[in-house]
């Protein structure tokens, strides 16, 4: 391709000289320039020049992340000012959007590509049946050319997986794990070449290494390759066999941007795990690093135009929203009809009682406030795991529900992340600085950012009208500073997040891969529960 694209070059050129000097030079400038502001939907061109050599190859590539078992639309609640809220996304808009952008892009003679940064079914009660297979079912209508495979594909266990992959076809990617034999896992492969715009493409997927502490045990008998190791190995194994690289990664955006400072070659990275929305990528050097949110919510687009020499000369990077019902005519059928079984399905489960509240769960935003749905949640987690303390972000208790029936959607609604419970090993000066975090913040003049608790006491005392930490109790007594404490969380904060840094360092850790909103079912079971009320922030006088 590139010999023929070169001697066409070369003819055009000669020919040139027989119609004067001045087309020459037009000619030869023209021949691999950038063009100003190409349209993504239509292949550029430098403006004024009928010259085929000098036209660029358009790529298009479409990615989703972190759907998370999401088929039912949801409010769109992170919009202001807007009534009546519109629902957004859903598995069957995005696969709308998707045919529609394909379709559009196609249309233009550009290639396309669709691929996905991982984390697929959990975290819905329609992705949840059967363990996640049904709704793989309906995932693998939507035509993804490759699909890294996510921390939460592990929920159930890699065995689990790996009879997913054999049961459905899905193009998974994952470079950088090897089982306890040194094996790629069954199902899954390092790289998959697709020819698109004229180029030899690897799509090579790479997963996060810290998925054996956040997901279930089996996992600690998998082999993780740092993931910039695992891309040059893989790189040189292809060597000449591809003109482009472009790598699915389930890393989070601060590891996705040192892949791309570990590899400064590469042009594009298509990430997840963090659940970032990059409307129009973060650039990382001269690598541009996409992420489409989670839930989907969005649909990702890059527009890449790679010259003659396979080299890319621009990219751009947008979010697409999923506001509005598609056309029908952009419908994807089968994507559809098994979304709807799904929903039917899990409408059955969902609408179950599971048990009774004695007293509402309540929230508040309140600094120095403890409420009884965190006393609830982190007294029944400190129960299960028989920690010395418990603790849990308030941003991760979604909901207040009334005294009464509790249904399995109830819980669904007050805890829908795919969390599960970590019990970590701590010193006491390390709760200490929590509790006082809590209380002061992180930073000079920041605000606390309170935490739902179980099992502390925290002393506080107001200093100029302003909140001071002043003590920290665990089970009555004063914290000791070099007395290590068994403190349970979710897996959320055991990973560092929130602030709590700290946490994702912290070892031994006991991962409980029982879901936290299956926690609480199992507490109920069937019962009448009442929820703690009592004020764990001690304000002193």
């Amino acid at each position: 391709m590139r010999v023929l694209a070169t001697c066409t070059a070369v003819f055009l050129v000669l020919m040139t000289l027989f119609s004067g000097w001045g087309a020459t030079l037009t000619c030869i400038a023209g021949l691999g320039a950038p063009v100003a502001d190409p349209s993504p939907a239509a292949q550029p061109s430098p403006a004024g020049s009928s010259n085929p050599a000098a036209e660029l190859r358009h790529l298009v590539v479409l990615h989703t992340n972190d759907i998370h078992g999401q088929v039912l639309p949801r409010p769109a609640t992170w919009l202001k000012d807007v009534e009546p809220l519109p629902d957004s996304g859903g598995l069957p808009r995005l696969a709308a959007a998707i045919l529609r952008e394909r379709r559009a892009a196609e249309a233009s003679g550009a290639g396309v590509l669709v691929v996905d940064g991982g984390d697929w079914f959990q975290g819905t009660p329609e992705g949840g049946l059967d363990q996640g297979r049904g709704f793989l079912g309906a995932l693998a209508q939507v035509g993804h050319d490759a699909l890294v495979v996510g921390n939460h594909e592990f929920d159930h266990g890699v065995a689990v997986l790996t009879g997913h992959l054999a049961a459905v076809s899905l193009p998974a990617l994952l470079a950088n794990v090897r089982d306890a034999e040194g094996e790629q896992l069954p199902g899954t492969r390092d790289s998959k070449i697709v020819e698109r715009a004229g180029l030899r493409i690897a799509l090579v997927g790479l997963l996060t290494p810290v998925t054996p502490d956040i997901t279930h045990t089996s996992t600690r008998a998998l082999t993780f390759e740092p993931a910039a190791e695992a891309l040059t190995r893989v790189k040189q194994e292809l060597g000449d066999e591809v003109d482009w690289i472009l790598p699915i990664c389930h890393l989070g955006i601060e590891h996705e941007r040192a892949l791309a400072l570990a590899h400064p070659w590469l042009d594009v990275i298509v990430g997840g795990h963090s659940h970032t929305y990059l409307r129009s990528g973060v650039d990382e050097g001269s690598t541009l690093v996409v992420q489409a949110g989670d839930k989907a919510s969005v649909l990702g687009r890059v527009d890449v135009w790679f010259d003659a020499e396979d080299r890319v000369v621009k990219k751009e990077a947008r979010l697409i929203d999923l506001y509005e019902v598609p056309a029908p005519e952009h419908c994807n059928g089968q994507v559809d009809e098994r979304c709807a079984a799904l929903a039917a399905r899990a409408a059955e489960s969902m609408d179950e009682v599971v048990g009774v509240l004695a007293g509402p769960l309540e929230q508040s935003r309140r600094p120095l406030v403890n409420t009884s749905a965190g006393n609830f949640i982190t007294d029944l987690m400190r129960a299960r795991s028989g920690a010395d303390v418990a603790l849990h972000n308030r941003g991760g208790i979604r909901t207040a529900l009334p005294a009464g029936p509790v249904t399995r959607r109830d819980l669904f609604m007050i805890l829908p992340f795919g969390n599960h419970l970590v019990t970590l090993a701590l010193d006491g000066a390390t709760l200490i600085e929590f509790a006082r975090r809590s209380v002061e913040g992180s930073g000079e003049g920041a605000d606390g950012k309170p935490f739902e608790f179980s099992g502390m006491t925290i002393q506080v005392r107001m200093v100029e009208g302003k909140p001071r930490y002043t003590g920290l109790l665990v089970g009555g007594q004063p914290c000791e500073p070099t007395r290590r404490y068994r403190m349970t969380t979710n897996s959320f904060l055991a990973e560092g997040n929130d602030g709590l840094k700290e946490l994702a360092a912290a070892t031994p850790r006991e991962i409980d891969s029982i879901l936290m909103r299956d926690i609480l079912e199992f507490a109920f079971a069937g019962g009448t529960l009442a929820p703690a009320t009592d004020q764990r922030y001690e304000v002193l006088q």
